[in-house]
């Protein structure tokens, strides 16, 4: 790779402004109380494609009924029954009433008997749908990412755990602490925004690539925050300060920095530093890397 730059993630000590890089590919920072901590969070992958309207049925073709003639139809009398009384209703009364002198015939010995529900009753209400089970997480890309993320933050001293957003999706969250303050303070106002002094690093780079770097095509894209448009203009301005020459490419989903050619590749491969361990394919900015064009 040549000379080390003085920049380069292996040359400067690690420090907690490194989380910077988390920032510029989306991370979040959120205060506790009034104030007194701060804790970043990213999610990371793409959130899941939403499912497609399905057509309406059809409607089924009805056949038309049998016509019927106007003809009557001879109906024959119904045979008659002589008048008798109907037979005097069946009383049981259990023997104690007499014996014991009691006036009513306890429920619990009175004949009991299950016909099941009346044939003109209401059906009740069907039974509860089983809840839905969580998606399945199935992007090994996030996954890798969410756990060199833990690392880099745990390198710095900043505790950080992996849960999981409600589509399923890898989310790296750190502690509260008071040592994230000035980060909040200077990326966190009304809305997110990119401090105008930002200096990127070999270290900075180098989480921004952990988080949301790949290969596209003959390009080297760094992801930025769909959610925060007025941070990609500066983002921009960074990258090309730090010798990148890169370009914006606008999308409102996916965002990204464009590095493109390979003496400004190899300039970013010397400022992000050695590759990680089991590094997953088409991430890293380095020859070495398979989907290296």
């Amino acid at each position: 790779m040549g000379q080390m730059s003085f920049y380069s993630a292996d040359a400067l000590p690690r420090a907690i402004t490194d989380l910077e890089g988390v920032l510029c590919a989306g991370g979040e920072m959120s205060l506790f109380g009034r104030g007194t901590a701060a804790r970043l969070t990213i999610v990371l992958g793409a959130p899941p494609p939403e499912p497609e309207d399905l057509p309406d049925d059809e409607p089924v073709p009805v056949e038309p009924a049998p016509s019927v003639p106007d003809e009557p139809v001879p109906v024959e009398p119904a045979p008659s029954v002589p008048d008798e009384p109907p037979p005097p209703p069946t009383v049981l009364v259990d023997q104690r009433t007499w014996e014991e002198g009691v006036d009513e015939i306890p429920d619990d010995d009175l004949p009991v008997r299950d016909d099941g529900p009346p044939a003109d009753a209401e059906p009740g209400p069907p039974p509860p749908a089983p809840a839905p089970e969580p998606p399945s997480v199935t992007d090994p890309e996030a996954e890798w990412r969410a756990h060199a993320l833990c690392c880099a933050f745990r390198g710095r001293g900043v505790p950080a755990e992996v849960e999981r957003a409600p589509d399923g999706r890898p989310v790296v969250r750190s502690a509260f602490r008071a040592d994230l303050l000035p980060l909040a303070q200077q990326w966190h106002t009304e809305a997110k925004h990119a401090p105008d002094a930002l200096h990127l690093d070999g270290p900075r780079l180098r989480l921004w690539v952990l988080a949301a770097g790949r290969w596209s095509g003959r390009a080297y894209t760094l992801g930025l925050d769909p959610s925060a448009p007025t941070t990609h203009e500066p983002l921009l301005t960074a990258c090309q300060r730090a010798g990148l020459g890169a370009t914006l490419a606008e999308d409102a989903d996916a965002p990204v920095v464009r590095i493109v050619g390979r003496a400004r590749q190899r300039r970013l491969a010397e400022l992000v530093g050695g590759r990680p361990r089991a590094l997953h394919d088409g991430v890293w900015p380095d020859r070495l890397s398979g989907s290296m064009p």
